[in-house]
């Protein structure tokens, strides 16, 4: 077989797949202490409940980019430099369904 005819009769649907998410540590200083913004979520689950600026990545969208977006769309704040600190991945660690978060600093 070649890898024509493998990837002709791939079905993507034959796994299950998580859900792939971005979330950002943002540090900063207030009156001379040390900060982390954090947002007030208004959607469930945990509506009302603090939590870092974050989002779903894209189908065509990379990690990097989705960083960045969300840093945009959610602080304003463009051109900053993010690096990758820690992928969080425990089945069971968000209610409705697995999602693997990428944490950015």
């Amino acid at each position: 077989m070649t890898e024509t005819d493998f990837l002709k009769d791939y079905d993507p649907n034959a796994f299950q797949r998580p859900s792939v998410a971005v979330d950002l540590v943002l540090l900063g200083l207030r009156d001379g202490r040390p900060t982390v913004l954090l947002l007030k979520r208004d959607q469930h689950p945990h509506a009302g409940r603090w939590a870092l600026p974050g989002s779903f990545v894209g189908i065509d969208e990379s990690l990097d980019a989705a960083a960045a977006r969300v840093l945009r769309d959610k602080t304003a704040i463009e051109g900053a430099r993010l690096e990758q600190l820690y992928t969080f991945g425990a089945v069971d660690r968000v209610p409705r369904m697995r999602i693997i978060s990428v944490a950015y600093l």
